[in-house]
């Protein structure tokens, strides 16, 4: 257990040492918020502000691009440079690396959660629903979990590095535009298939816990159809995970 925890501090440190990488992952969302704000000032959306509207929905999009940016281009990167191969070689058990690694990026997602939050509500005045934050904390934690996942299993399928990018980009953008995290009210033919994804699925599951946005289909679904993607993740990357550089 201590090695765990050392380990997990070693990596969040020298994750906050790389200020032009937090810069970009703390600093990119919370712009986008601000300048999406600024330009819908007072709008609705429903029975909410369109500024808790936005806030909730930029929140998931930090949570997913930090899993395709930052995860993912960790295990590319470590793989390619044989990093990984020397840790399979050491004493360190790999489980111990990737639980600890799993841990900080996991406290770098809180992190960068609660700015956004704190930035809505003291900027756009965002009101939330005081009763929902303990869930929602564990919603956070539960889908920078799943999308963590899922960033290591576009990596561990990958061939390269730049493979691996190619594919994440080719996948994060649909999702972030089809998923109504900006957008509400996409074409009834369009969300009947996009609100399966796991961005939607996240998204609506955070709405209801902090806004008390009603659903458009039930939670346990909501939850479920994360429980899988988040499994299937895992499964991808146990299958096609490589210690060394594929050739």
């Amino acid at each position: 257990m201590r090695r765990f925890f050392f380990l997990a501090r070693s990596v969040l440190v020298m994750m906050l040492r790389d200020r032009a990488a937090l810069i970009g992952t703390l600093l990119i969302p919370i712009v986008l918020l601000l300048v999406l704000g600024l330009v819908n000032p007072g709008a609705s959306i429903g029975e909410v502000s369109a500024a808790a509207w936005l806030t909730v929905g930029v929140l998931v999009m930090g949570m997913l691009s930090g899993a395709v940016d930052g995860d993912m281009a960790w295990l590319t990167m470590t793989r390619d440079r044989g990093i990984l191969w020397r840790v399979r070689a050491s004493p360190l058990p790999p489980a111990t690396l990737l639980l600890a690694y799993t841990g900080a990026r996991l406290l770098v997602v809180l992190l960068k959660a609660a700015l956004i939050v704190g930035v809505g509500m003291l900027v756009f005045g965002v009101r939330l629903q005081w009763d929902g934050l303990l869930p929602a904390l564990g919603l956070v934690i539960l889908g920078g979990a799943v999308f963590l996942a899922l960033g290591q299993a576009v990596a561990a399928a990958a061939p390269t590095a730049g493979a691996a990018t190619v594919t994440a980009n080719l996948i994060f953008f649909p999702v972030i535009f089809t998923s109504n995290l900006f957008i509400a009210g996409l074409p009834p033919q369009l969300e009947a298939i996009t609100r399966w994804n796991p961005a939607y699925l996240l998204v609506e599951l955070l709405r209801a816990a902090l806004l008390g946005v009603e659903p458009g289909q039930a939670l346990w679904i909501n939850l479920l159809g994360l429980l899988i993607y988040g499994l299937l993740g895992i499964i991808v990357a146990i299958v096609f995970f490589q210690w060394e550089p594929k050739r």
